[in-house]
């Protein structure tokens, strides 16, 4: 009996560490050196927030973008979630904080999609907060032209956007898709979706959406060609199952001259 009662113990212990693990923030930090990059600029991703609380009105997680000082907030899908289609409190209260900050851009995710009417009218909404929309459609910054392409990628699309001298980054929430990204010769590509494979173990995911068991692409970065993929795990959840050894993550990513990194595409 002593030993069933120890076990269960353990295992509540390890069930509350991984869902208080859940509500915890890494923040990394990635520099991507490109040869079309004339002067530095710093973006903070945000993707899959599913409209998870970091704190009242989103504090803490407010608190890191703002002292990661970027010049644009980049959110790459699913900033609501399908399961639970009027809880949009916490997404909202992220949009009208993040503005604040530096310009805001979206790129929808599989959720929006599966929202249908409910996602429009979300979308709408966060429009009307100062939210740049990018739904096959690109925009020319400063340092380069930014694409946020719909959820299902169309190479011909993609292609008919990108910019012949500009660096050209894409907002583009499914990773699994990334041969079609690359086929086009995108330079950057910033995707979410896989939630860094739900469970981590020896730094591979164990298992995401249109990937299956054991992804191929759950985090960090990825090459083919020319084309370079960053990954984001994300910072929400959508299935009762926690994220184990699998840290919510914010990701801050500094683009900068290739010179500065002697001659290497990313560090």
């Amino acid at each position: 009996m002593i030993y069933i009662l120890i076990a269960a113990a353990i295992v509540l212990i390890l069930t509350a560490a991984f869902f208080l693990e859940n509500k915890r923030i890494h923040v990394t930090h990635t520099v991507i050196a490109h040869e079309k990059v004339n002067h530095g600029f710093t973006v903070v991703q945000v993707s899959d927030l599913h409209n998870v609380s970091f704190g009242q009105n989103q504090e803490r997680l407010i608190r890191e973008i703002t002292e990661a000082k970027p010049d644009s907030i980049l959110v790459t899908g699913d900033l609501f979630n399908r399961k639970r289609k009027k809880a949009c409190k916490n997404s909202f209260a992220f949009v009208r904080e993040a503005v604040k900050i530096c310009p805001v851009y979206f790129a929808e995710g599989n959720h929006e999609c599966a929202l249908t009417e409910t996602g429009e009218e979300y979308i709408d909404s966060i429009r009307k907060m100062g939210v740049i929309v990018l739904r096959d459609e690109f925009i020319d910054l400063p340092e380069y032209r930014l694409i946020g392409l719909r959820q299902y990628a169309s190479p011909e699309n993609l292609s008919a956007m990108l910019g012949e001298h500009s660096l050209n980054v894409v907002m583009a929430h499914r990773p699994e898709l990334f041969p079609i990204y690359a086929g086009t010769g995108a330079d950057v590509i910033l995707s979410g979706h896989a939630h860094g494979g739900q469970i981590r173990i020896r730094r591979c995911g164990l298992y995401a959406p249109q990937q299956g068991f054991f992804p191929r692409y759950s985090e960090g970065i990825y090459r083919t060609g020319k084309s370079l993929m960053f990954v984001s795990r994300g910072l929400g959840n959508t299935i009762p199952v926690p994220r184990i050894f699998n840290t919510p993550e914010l990701c801050v990513i500094s683009f900068e001259p290739a010179e500065k990194r002697k001659g290497k595409e990313y560090v």
